[in-house]
C-alpha cells in the first residue's frame, strides 16, 4: 500500500492534464480577443485612409464643380470665363488642366487653361481625348481611369460633368494625384504593411511599398480579388471588409473600402505574423508560465519518485548481471516497503542460482573431462598400432587449434578443432592391422579399404551428440580443394572449414614426422610441399594461416630454420 500511495501522490502532484487544459483555454480565449483587436485596428486604419483619400480627391473636385455654380457661366464674356478658369487653377494646384465644351460636345475656343505654360502637344491631345471619352452619355460627375501624366505630373485622373439644366455645356479637368500617392507612401501599416488604391478594374492608382507601379494589374492580390467578386455580385452596395487572406507565409490581414464616386478601393495589407505579433507575444507569455508550472510539477514529481527509481535501477542492473551469468549478485534496497521485500526475494533467488551454477559447472567440467579422456584413449588406441604414428592425432589437434586461433575462430570452434584433430583417424579402428601397419606400398584394393576409414569414423561418433560438430572433421579430412578427394568428393568451400583446417594440420604433421616411407622433413621443405598442394589439395587461406602461426613462433621459412613447438 505504501508504494500505491506514493504513485497516487505522484499522479496528483504532477497533474499535467488540468494544467494543460487551463493553459489551452487561456491561450484560445485571449487569442480571439487580440485577433479581433488587430482586425479592428486594420478597419479603423482603412477608414482614416478613406477620409484622407476623399479629401485629396474631393477638394480639387469641388473647386472645379464651382464653375457650374457661377451664374450664367456660358453667357459671360470670354474674358470673364477665362478669369474663372484661371481662378480655379490658382486656388487648387492639383488641377492641371481645364477645358469647356459646348452642348454639342465641341471644345469652345479660348476656354482651355493649364497650370503650366509649356504644355506639350501630347499632353494636350491626351487631355482632350480622355475628356471627350467621358462626355458620351454624361449625366453627372464622372471620373476616367487614372493615367501617368506625360509631363512628370505623376498619376492623373480626368473628370467631367454637365453644366445647366437643360445642359448648356460641359467642363472637364485633369487632377494630379501626386499628393494621394505621397500620402500612401508615407502611411505606415505596422513595420512591414502598406496601403494602396486600386480602380474598379483592379489596376493600381497609387500605393506604398510592396505593390507594382501605376496602372499595373493587382487584381490577383487576394484582398483585391475578393473585392472585385463582391462588386460583381452587388455592384451598388457599400462595400467594406476586414479579415485574413491567404495561407502560410503569404497570409495577410487586410481591410478595404470603396470610394463610391470614383469607384476606387482603398486597401490596407499587413503580414499576419506582424499583425498578430501581440497574439504571439501573449502566447509566449502564457506558454512560459505554463512551462514554469510544469517544471515545478516535474521537480516535485522527481522528489517523490526518487525513492522509487533508485531501487528499480538496482533491480535492472542486477537482472542484467544475472542475464550475463554473474550469479550471486545482490541489490541494496533499505526501504521497508514492497520494494524492500522484493529486493530480499531477488537476493535469495540470486544466491540459489549461484549455488546451482557452481554445481552445474562442476558436473559439466567432470563430464567434459571424461569425454576428453575417452577421446584421447581412443586416439591412443589407434596410434599404438603403429609406432611411427604414435602421438600423431594429438599433434594434429594441437596444430589445428593454433591455425584456427590465427583465423579468429571462437573458443567453441577451437575446442571442436581439438577434438576433431584427435579423432580424425578414429575410423582406422575398423581397418585390419595387416593393411593399417603394412610397411610397403598398399595395393589398389588395399588403398580402397584404407579410404573407408573416414566413413567408418563418422559412423562410430555419429551416435554421440556431444561430438556432432566433430563429425565433419572425421568424415571430410581427406577431401581435396579441387574436388578429387574422398569419400564425398566435396570441392572448395563446400568442404566444412574445420575439416579443411584438420586436413592441413594432418598433411603438415605427415611431412614433419618420420614414417616408414620417409624421414621427417625440415619445416622449410614441409611448407614448400604445402604451398604446392595449396589450391589443389589444401585451402590456400588455411595454408597462409599456418605460415603466420610459424612466423609468430619464430620460424623463418627462408634461410635458417629455428626450433618450433606447436601445441595448444
Amino acid at each position: 500500500m505504501r508504494l500505491f500511495k506514493a504513485i497516487l501522490l505522484l499522479m496528483l502532484v504532477v497533474g499535467f492534464v488540468p494544467t494543460l487544459m487551463v493553459g489551452w483555454l487561456s491561450v484560445s480565449h485571449t487569442r480571439e480577443l487580440l485577433v479581433r483587436d488587430a482586425q479592428e485596428l486594420a478597419q479603423e486604419r482603412v477608414k482614416q485612409l478613406q477620409l484622407k483619400a476623399e479629401a485629396f480627391l474631393g477638394e480639387p473636385t469641388d473647386a472645379v464643380l464651382g464653375l457650374a455654380r457661377v451664374p450664367g457661366f456660358f453667357t459671360l464674356p470670354l474674358e470673364a470665363q477665362q478669369t474663372h478658369l484661371a481662378s480655379v487653377l490658382t486656388q487648387r494646384r492639383e488641377v492641371l488642366a481645364l477645358t469647356v465644351f459646348g452642348p454639342d460636345r465641341k471644345r469652345l475656343a479660348g476656354l482651355q487653361a493649364f497650370s503650366r505654360h509649356d504644355v506639350s502637344p501630347s499632353s494636350l491631345a491626351g487631355h482632350e481625348e480622355r475628356a471627350r471619352a467621358l462626355l458620351e452619355n454624361l449625366d453627372g460627375l464622372r471620373y476616367a481611369d487614372v493615367v501617368t501624366g506625360p509631363d512628370g505630373d505623376g498619376p492623373v485622373v480626368t473628370l467631367a460633368f454637365p453644366v445647366g439644366e437643360p445642359v448648356k455645356g460641359y467642363v472637364a479637368a485633369d487632377l494630379s494625384l501626386a499628393g494621394l500617392r505621397r500620402m500612401l507612401e508615407q502611411e505606415r501599416v505596422g513595420s512591414t504593411g502598406f496601403a494602396y488604391v486600386a480602380d474598379r478594374h483592379g489596376h493600381l492608382v497609387a500605393g506604398g511599398g510592396g505593390v507594382a507601379g501605376l496602372g499595373e494589374d493587382v487584381s490577383r492580390r487576394r484582398p483585391v480579388a475578393h473585392l472585385l467578386r463582391q462588386l460583381e455580385r452587388q455592384p451598388d452596395t457599400e462595400t467594406f471588409h476586414v479579415g485574413n487572406f491567404g495561407e502560410g507565409r503569404d497570409a495577410v490581414v487586410a481591410a478595404y473600402t470603396v470610394l463610391p464616386e470614383a469607384g476606387w478601393a482603398i486597401i490596407s495589407e499587413q503580414p499576419v505574423e506582424h499583425a498578430y505579433r501581440q497574439v504571439e507575444a501573449m502566447e509566449r507569455r502564457i506558454l512560459l508560465g505554463l512551462g514554469a508550472a510544469i517544471l515545478v510539477a516535474l521537480v516535485l514529481a522527481a522528489l517523490f519518485s526518487r525513492n522509487l527509481t533508485r531501487p528499480l535501477k538496482g533491480f535492472t542492473k542486477g537482472a542484467l548481471e544475472l542475464a550475463r551469468g554473474k550469479f550471486g549478485v545482490e541489490v541494496d534496497v533499505p526501504q521497508k516497503n514492497e520494494l524492500g521485500e522484493l529486493a530480499q526475494t531477488f537476493n535469495y533467488m540470486s544466491k540459489q542460482l549461484l549455488a546451482y551454477d557452481m554445481e552445474n559447472r562442476g558436473l559439466y567440467e567432470s563430464l567434459e573431462k571424461g569425454y576428453l579422456e575417452t577421446i584421447v584413449a581412443l586416439a591412443n588406441s589407434i596410434d599404438s598400432k603403429d609406432a611411427y604414428t604414435r602421438g600423431h592425432s594429438q599433434r594434429v589437434g594441437d596444430v589445428a587449434v593454433e591455425v584456427g586461433r590465427e583465423m579468429n575462430l571462437t573458443e567453441r570452434e577451437l575446442r571442436q578443432l581439438q577434438y576433431g584433430g584427435i579423432l580424425h583417424d578414429i575410423g582406422k579402428i575398423g581397418i585390419v592391422e595387416s593393411i593399417l601397419c603394412k610397411q610397403t606400398r598398399l595395393t589398389d584394393q588395399e588403398m580402397a579399404i584404407m579410404r573407408e576409414h573416414p566413413a567408418i569414423g563418422d559412423a562410430i561418433i555419429g551416435p554421440v551428440s556431444f561430438l556432432g560438430a566433430v563429425r565433419a572433421c572425421v568424415r571430410h579430412h581427406h577431401e581435396r580443394w579441387d574436388g578429387t578427394g574422398y569419400p564425398d568428393r566435396l570441392q572448395g568451400e563446400d568442404i566444412p572449414l574445420l575439416a579443411r583446417i584438420v586436413a592441413c594440420a594432418d598433411t603438415f604433421d605427415a611431412c614433419t614426422s618420420t614414417r616408414p616411407y620417409q624421414k621427417a622433413m625440415p619445416l622449410e621443405k614441409a611448407m614448400e610441399i604445402l604451398d604446392n598442394l595449396s589450391g589443389a589439395q589444401l585451402d590456400p587461406q588455411v595454408v597462409l594461416a599456418l605460415r603466420r602461426v610459424l612466423a609468430k613462433q619464430g620460424v623463418r621459412l627462408e634461410g635458417h630454420r629455428l626450433p618450433v613447438k606447436l601445441a595448444s
